[in-house]
């Protein structure tokens, strides 16, 4: 079964000696979010509650199997943050592991509980450490998480914590091949654009929304230096607010084209760049500043103006004087471009 996971060799052939040695009660999955925890996590479930594990995971053939496939296998458990829930309540916790953990399991050798354990609080994990602290044998609980720093350091001492890594570019290509789309520029767009996180990667390639962001918002920022001051803060503001709710990802654009930016003059190739599609562009916008080190500091503002904006919106800073704030600056450092 984990032949159907692209990449990820290592993180399989941990899990592949796991599964055909003697595996551990506790295991936690790390990774930012997107990178594949719960995937990795769901196949190593199914070769736990396999009748004939390999080192390739689960057989797939076996009454097991098919009804993990079928997602009804009795020994099998997901909690997970459900509806307008912010954290998984305690009471799930208590009642789906605690009300189920002893009894024996119905078709095989063990019981897997798979848990978000980031959607739990310090409550939720305070009741989940206390069936961590001595499971009965046949019971593995798989946990995922941002970091291990996210939880109690009492039951990261109890589990064996296995990183998830970014996927290469050549993994993330034959991802979105096989979710149905074609190579060409704005696949490698969102290969570059994701981070190696292959969620990422998919959720742009298949949203009817952020190529078109994408290229208002390069047309936003490629208009920066150009722009009155008045037309800035009423067209310019007009087109941040419209796109309010997606802030986070227009910022993400803009600081991929800074980036870019600060790339090419020691790039040979365009290979490096994440907008690789747009390098003409790109190259003839640093062509207005007279050298490389004036071109770098007024970037590298620019960026720490992107990085401003981007905390203002972690603590709910006013969206005006936020937005309004990131474009002055911007014009300030990118006028002379």
């Amino acid at each position: 079964m984990f032949h159907t996971i692209i990449g990820q060799e290592e993180t399989k052939q941990r899990l592949g000696h796991a599964l055909t040695s003697n595996p551990g009660h506790a295991y936690i999955m790390t990774g930012p979010r997107g990178v594949g925890r719960k995937t990795i996590a769901r196949a190593f479930a199914a070769g736990l509650l396999c009748e004939n594990p390999d080192m390739n995971g689960a057989c797939g053939q076996c009454p097991s199997c098919r009804y993990f496939q079928n997602s009804s296998h009795p020994d099998y458990r997901e909690i997970l943050l459900t509806g307008k829930e912010k954290v998984i309540p305690v009471e799930t916790v208590r009642q789906q592991i605690s009300g189920d953990l002893h009894l024996q399991p119905h078709l095989g050798r063990r019981k897997v509980f798979l848990i978000t354990a980031d959607d739990l609080n310090e409550q939720g994990q305070n009741a989940l450490l206390k069936s961590l602290e001595e499971p009965p044998e046949p019971v593995v609980f798989l946990l995922t998480a941002l970091s291990a720093d996210h939880l109690l350091p009492t039951i990261v001492s109890r589990a064996v914590v296995w990183p998830v890594r970014r996927s290469k570019p050549e993994d993330l290509e034959q991802i979105l091949h096989m979710k149905g789309f074609d190579e060409g520029p704005e696949t490698a767009f969102y290969i570059a654009f994701s981070g190696g996180i292959p969620g990422i990667a998919v959720e742009m390639a298949a949203s009817d929304w952020f190529a078109d962001l994408r290229q208002e918002t390069i047309q936003f920022f490629l208009d920066i230096p150009t722009i009155s001051r008045a037309d800035l803060l009423t067209d310019g503001y007009a087109f941040l607010d419209n796109n309010r709710q997606r802030m986070p990802d227009l910022l993400d654009i803009l600081e991929s084209l800074i980036r870019d930016l600060l790339v090419l003059p020691v790039s040979r190739s365009t290979d490096r760049l994440i907008n690789a599609d747009q390098a003409v562009v790109l190259k003839r916008f640093l062509q207005f500043w007279q050298d490389e080190k004036t071109a770098r500091t007024h970037l590298t503002r620019s960026h720490e103006a992107l990085m401003a904006a981007r905390r203002g919106l972690s603590v709910n800073a006013s969206f005006e004087g936020l937005a309004c704030q990131l474009m002055l600056a911007l014009r300030k450092e990118l006028k002379h471009a």
